[in-house]
């Protein structure tokens, strides 16, 4: 694996993770460490922003992830951002991240924190397709589920949404509208729960979306309560 890097010390923000019901009822600190394992020798002739990641981007959606999915345990935050990072940036080889909660002790410690190291390989995906391309799912829970859903030209996707879900989404590649608009590459869009919203690829060439369910969407047919659901595209 290269030794090259792209850092993120330090990214402070607040959102709602932990067990306790104090923990559940309102924000707290969280502070993230991130390193991404790419090969920086081609950006390092070209500088060009298409032969590295965008760090400004990176944050952006490490931050909307992490408040979105109110996170019970840092552990399940750390696989998701490890599989939504890998997931939207094909140029990443690994990574190391560290999360962090200052005010979990109460002031007992500097922080709790944990942190993983992961490789490509160590969360790999898979392909289905589907009406409007292929849905490549990148990590499945019972709580929620995260995957890139690839649009074919002038194809449209229309989530179908469980009662009460989340949707979490941004562009990752590729030419899109939400509901008619222009969708803005590292502008993540939080929709309303339970409500249809239509995706639908206005461009000449295969247009990628990153997309977060919680709980995942659903077939007509589900499994049982605590366990992991299947996916639903028209």
């Amino acid at each position: 694996m290269t030794v090259d890097a792209i850092e993120l010390e330090n990214l402070r923000l607040r959102c709602v993770v932990g067990v306790w019901p104090q923990e559940r009822e309102r924000e707290q600190p969280v502070r993230v460490d991130l390193q991404l394992w790419l090969d920086l020798g081609r950006a390092g002739r070209t500088a060009s922003l298409k032969d590295t990641v965008d760090y400004s981007r990176v944050a952006a959606e490490v931050t909307a992830l992490l408040r979105f999915r109110r996170y019970r345990l840092l552990e399940n935050a750390a696989a998701e951002l490890s599989a939504m990072l890998l997931g939207c940036y094909s140029l990443v080889q690994g990574l190391e991240l560290r999360l962090a909660k200052p005010e979990a002790l109460g002031g007992r410690a500097d922080a709790t924190a944990v942190r993983i190291r992961r490789a490509r390989e160590d969360l790999p995906t898979r392909r289905e397709p589907t009406g409007f391309g292929q849905a490549e799912v990148l990590l499945e829970t019972a709580e929620a589920g995260l995957y890139l859903l690839h649009v074919e030209p002038g194809r449209e996707l229309l989530p179908s949404p469980a009662e009460g879900m989340r949707e979490l989404s941004w562009l990752v590649d590729g030419a899109l509208r939400l509901d008619g608009e222009p969708m803005v590459a590292s502008q993540p869009a939080e929709l309303s729960r339970g409500d249809s919203h239509a995706y639908r690829n206005y461009g000449k060439d295969v247009a990628t979306l990153f997309f977060c369910g919680c709980p995942p969407p659903l077939h007509e047919h589900d499994p049982p309560p605590g366990t992991v659901h299947r996916r639903s595209w028209s």
